[in-house]
């Protein structure tokens, strides 16, 4: 080789290394200058993974974390710019990765909070349903009912500490389970009823009923004990196989346990037209079931006939249900429309809380969005439940007992809804009258002021649920609207439903008492909030107020009618 291309070589592999350890130089640099920033980018993505894992052992459903999951994959998946000679690009990259990064933490935070308020809302709901549904059973006699007393209390006291989600969907979950256990429970006990019926019928027939008698006890037994909508189901499912057992017993029995089926296809026809419902089609369904049973002589025959006419009294059922809570929400509406009218307090309507702006819209609402039986049933007992509570404001409207002395719409309404054991607190919207019972026995009476005439205190069967002392009430209005009122001070709060409904003290007050839900004079008080009724919540005086709140305890029932 020519000492020249050797001395060229020589150059060029000096100039190589020289462009190398140059590269490496900036390389180094843009690394060490950036490692700040893709650490803080490491750490916030680290906390985005550990509020993800939080929210998801909360109970936040996974259906609504796997979009934000999904983001975080894709961000993740992204790569850093390649650049030697300025570091700016990977700089402005790990600094929009944290920032996208803490975006989605903001994100999570946000959906937890949110998701809480909802299985909150729900969990509230659904024990109110419980409660109701248990009131009714309560009143309609089932001792079976008492245990369900019982769970209740315990998820009303699990819903006081309740924080994070799954708590509240856990009791959503077993109040939804025993509200539909309770459901079948009256089921059961008619489906009990008619095979009751048609052992008499048989027996008067003179013929052995012994085996169908025994299979009644254990129904009974079963019944007894039935804890869950699965308990119920079983024994209603055993009750209907026990009717064509009844045939096996007796071909004779044919005729009696066809019978009752038809009775009772024919009692829902009647109940229909009663309702305002076309029935013709039903009627017609009838007539050709009794030409059928009237040809069955066979355990065979009997059977097609026998699911025939099962299926044509679950067709009538709905239309009967629908039928029923129509009828019954018009006669409520006629009678709070005619018992106000006659009775007003300078121009207002004494029953105004159920009317439209109070009860009368919840009850609209249930009737006109209800789809299934559960559903048309629940509107049903809504309504039962106004219309009871409405007749005792108007029982109490004439009784000229004092205030401070135990009232029979009191303990006729304690006594049917299962209140005469233990502590219950029952308001008299028509007196303006809180009055606390102990086992049946009057304890105390105050006189409060409740909702005025377009904020009612609605009327109902409640339970305390939560109980704050002090608090802070913040208003849910915009400044500016009729019913705004700046952050104020409470001193004793017990909650009874959930959007904001509680008994607590109004300082600012200086009168309660009849008339006081209306517009009035404050003798002391401010005019500015104290001149009217309250915003649906029932207010005392604070000592009043604090001798309740030290007196009663989570889960006291409250009845307000």
């Amino acid at each position: 080789m020519k000492p020249s291309e050797r001395k060229a070589r020589q150059r060029f592999w000096k100039s190589s290394i020289v462009l190398s350890l140059f590269l490496l130089f900036f390389a180094l640099n843009a690394c060490v200058g950036n490692s700040a920033q893709q650490q803080t980018a490491n750490q916030a993505k680290a906390r985005l993974d550990s509020l993800i894992a939080q929210a998801r052992s909360a109970g936040v459903p996974q259906a609504l974390l796997s979009p934000i999951e999904d983001q975080e994959a894709q961000l993740a998946s992204s790569h850093a710019p390649l650049s030697f000679f300025n570091d700016q690009p990977l700089v402005q990259y790990y600094q929009n990765l944290t920032q996208r990064y803490q975006q989605l933490c903001t994100q999570v935070e946000g959906l937890t909070s949110q998701v809480t308020d909802e299985f909150d809302y729900q969990a509230w709901q659904d024990l109110q349903g419980y409660a109701s549904l248990l009131s009714e059973r309560q009143a309609q006699g089932f001792a079976e009912a008492q245990p369900f007393q019982n769970r209740l209390a315990k998820l009303q006291a699990s819903f006081s500490q309740a924080k994070l989600p799954r708590d509240y969907q856990q009791i959503s979950n077993q109040a939804r389970q025993d509200t539909q256990a309770l459901r079948l429970m009256a089921t059961a006990a008619n489906q009990m009823r008619t095979f009751d019926q048609v052992i008499s019928q048989l027996q008067a027939s003179h013929l052995d009923t012994t085996p169908l008698k025994q299979l009644l006890q254990a129904d009974q037994e079963r019944f007894h004990t039935a804890r869950s909508p699965e308990d119920f189901q079983g024994l209603i499912s055993t009750i209907n196989a026990q009717f064509t057992q009844a045939v096996v017993v007796s071909t004779q029995a044919i005729p009696y346990v066809g019978a009752a089926k038809l009775r009772q296809f024919s009692d829902y026809i009647s109940q229909a037209q009663q309702y305002g419902q076309d029935v013709s089609t039903f009627q017609q369904r009838l007539t050709a079931d009794q030409h059928a049973l009237d040809q069955a002589q066979t355990i065979g025959d009997y059977l097609q006939v026998s699911s025939q006419i099962d299926n044509d009294i679950g067709a009538i059922q709905l239309t009967v249900y629908r039928g029923k809570a129509s009828y019954l929400l018009q006669q409520f509406h006629t009678e709070v429309k005619n018992w106000g009218a006659a009775h007003k307090y300078h121009g207002y309507e004494l029953d105004f809380e159920y009317m439209d702006q109070g009860i009368g819209s919840d009850a609209d609402y249930l009737v006109e969005t209800a789809q299934t039986i559960d559903d048309y049933q629940a509107a049903i007992d809504f309504i039962d439940r106004g219309m009871t509570l409405l007749q005792a404001m108007e029982a109490d409207y004439s009784d000229q007992t004092p205030y401070n002395q135990a009232h029979n719409t009191d303990l006729q309404l304690m006594a049917r809804y299962g209140f005469m054991q233990g502590e219950v607190m029952v308001v008299s919207l028509v007196e303006q009258v809180l009055r606390l019972y102990n086992n049946g026995q009057l304890v105390r009476a105050f006189y409060v002021t409740t909702g005025q005439y377009m904020r009612p205190s609605p009327p109902g069967i409640y339970h305390i649920f939560d109980r704050e002392s002090p608090t802070v009430f913040k208003s849910s209005e915009p400044k500016g609207s009729a019913f705004w009122y700046p952050d104020t001070k409470i001193n004793y709060a017990m909650a009874y439903r959930q959007d904001g409904y509680f008994i607590h003290d109004s300082w600012w007050r200086a009168d309660y008492g009849p008339g006081t839900e209306f517009p009035h004079y404050d003798s002391g008080g401010d005019e500015d909030f104290a001149g009217n009724g309250s915003h649906g919540c029932i207010n005392m005086p604070t000592d009043a107020a604090g001798w309740l709140y030290n007196h009663t305890a989570y889960g006291t029932p409250l009845i307000i009618y």
